[in-house]
């Protein structure tokens, strides 16, 4: 899935626009996966929260990331726990903050204030001067977005079961293939590689 971070200081404007380039984005049709960074923790639930407005412009599933490693699942219906084992399942995510990260950024910056510095790269330089980002910014963010998602193209599983192979189509494909790179994305040694193999031998005790 192509990352993209929003960046900048307080009171830029970063959840504005993560709000409106997602009520975009699933205007299109795709889902969203948007993660904040709260170094200062967070309020779960709070129904003015950052988290909470993203969440209602569409955004699912919506993680907070706060002081200690905690984590708060929002977005989607039912059971998270499909969710938390295949990692995050969207077309695009949305970081907002985790400014000193390698992932691309969007730098958000309030007219008139200066520019917060960040990790390189900065991809994308957005000026806020009202209430609202421009309709032309959130149009460059979701190209950005686009533009990742197609030169990224989609992964292919496959599996074989004693030595044939089993058919993986649509919804299969994709739910295997998610599920695969979410439980290996936080082993050591594993930075987003084209190729996963992983097989699995049942033991038989005599």
């Amino acid at each position: 899935m192509p990352v993209i971070a929003l960046v900048g200081h307080s009171g830029s404007g970063k959840t504005l626009l993560a709000e409106q380039v997602t009520a975009a984005a699933v205007a299109r049709g795709l889902r969203v996966a948007y993660v904040k960074h709260a170094p200062h923790g967070f309020e779960p639930g709070r129904p003015d929260s950052n988290s909470e407005r993203v969440r209602e412009a569409g955004a699912d599933p919506v993680v907070v990331v706060g002081r200690n490693g905690s984590i708060e699942l929002t977005g989607g219906d039912g059971d998270p726990l499909p969710q938390l084992l295949g990692g995050l399942r969207g077309d695009v995510v949305l970081l907002e903050g985790f400014s000193s990260s390698t992932w691309p950024k969007v730098r958000v910056t309030a007219a008139g204030k200066a520019p917060r510095e960040v990790a390189d790269p900065v991809v994308l330089e957005v000026v806020r001067h009202g209430p609202r980002c421009s309709d032309e910014d959130v149009a460059s963010v979701l190209a950005l977005l686009e533009d990742a998602r197609v030169a990224r193209g989609t992964d292919l599983a496959s599996v074989t079961a004693d030595g044939e192979e089993v058919p993986l189509r649509g919804f299969a494909n994709q739910v295997v293939a998610s599920t695969l790179r979410g439980l290996t994305s936080s082993l050591r040694g594993v930075d987003d590689p084209a190729q996963l193999r992983v097989e699995v031998r049942r033991h038989r005790s005599r």
